[in-house]
């Protein structure tokens, strides 16, 4: 499974509606959160997420919408007596942010906290994903993220094997894993029984920026972009004065960058009707949603 989460989709301060910014990704068992916003742990168990206690936790940038809620999830994972390490990544101002509040507090956690400051380029690699981080452009340290999975072997034919008498089992896993083997003296090549490599799905978290050029690159192709959308064309102004970007901004970006879907979120209590968000941003493409709180985006596995 991969599927999205919105567990904050508002900009700044919350609102009856939105809590403050953090985006759940579930992937084959592992939870990851991109950003933590005040409330964050109330938003999983809402969302029935909380058995899934986070294994990543991304943080784009200090600000205090997207971080504040990050003490309050550790302490309580370590109530629930979790053992298994939790990997923090981030500008270094939180990591000195969690040393401070911990101290004052005087709390320990019941596992290791692995933090590693964010910098462009990989961030995490696991066996079967990449994830990796971008300069986003906002005020202070500020960075944009992408997951990658890597491409799954292409399509198993069994009549093809069967027709070159190659017997079920060990055999046709080799052959599966792109290994060639040899039957009878001859080599056979997994291209003869197994179709081209399927492409792995992506997905892309922008945390607060304005749009440019290298972040279009970064996300070009996702199947899935969240992109900071706080305000109207109307404010397009104070969109560029405070390192934010409009709804047009975000869907001219995913035009560019071929995304496949777009989602808009991060949204300022000044836009009244988010369906002028939507009217905005469909001018540019088509395929894109406002993001409601405890919305969820299924990712198929590519054919």
């Amino acid at each position: 499974m991969f599927r999205i989460t919105v567990l904050g989709s508002s900009a700044a301060m919350p609102s009856r509606e939105r809590g403050l910014p953090s985006v759940a990704l579930e992937r084959e068992g592992e939870l990851l959160l991109f950003d933590c916003g005040e409330g964050t742990q109330r938003q999983l168990i809402s969302a029935k997420l909380s058995k899934y206690q986070p294994d990543v936790i991304l943080i784009s940038h200090i600000h205090g919408d997207h971080v504040l809620g990050i003490f309050g999830l550790l302490l309580s994972m370590s109530l629930h007596d979790r053992r298994e390490p939790v990997v923090v990544i981030g500008p270094k101002e939180v990591k000195e942010l969690l040393d401070y509040v911990f101290s004052k507090l005087n709390s320990r956690v019941s596992y290791d906290i692995q933090f590693r400051e964010v910098r462009q380029g990989i961030v995490m690699k696991r066996d079967e994903y990449t994830i990796r981080a971008i300069r986003a452009s906002h005020q202070g340290d500020c960075y944009s993220y992408r997951l990658d999975e890597k491409e799954r072997p292409g399509k198993f034919y069994p009549e093809k094997a069967k027709a070159l008498e190659i017997p079920m089992g060990p055999l046709w896993q080799k052959l599966q894993h792109g290994k060639s083997i040899v039957i009878k003296g001859r080599r056979i090549s997994p291209e003869e029984v197994v179709g081209p490599s399927r492409k792995g799905r992506s997905f892309g978290y922008s945390g607060d920026t304005r749009t440019t050029k290298r972040l279009c690159k970064f996300f070009e192709g996702v199947d899935i972009l969240l992109f900071d959308s706080t305000y109207s064309d109307d404010y397009s102004r104070e969109a560029k004065k405070f390192g934010h970007s409009t709804a047009s901004d975000a869907a001219k970006l995913a035009s560019e960058a071929k995304v496949g879907m777009l989602v808009l979120t991060h949204i300022s209590q000044r836009v009244g009707d988010t369906k002028r968000l939507l009217e905005e941003a469909k001018k540019y493409h088509l395929r894109c949603v406002v993001a409601n709180d405890f919305d969820q985006f299924y990712i198929p596995l590519h054919r």
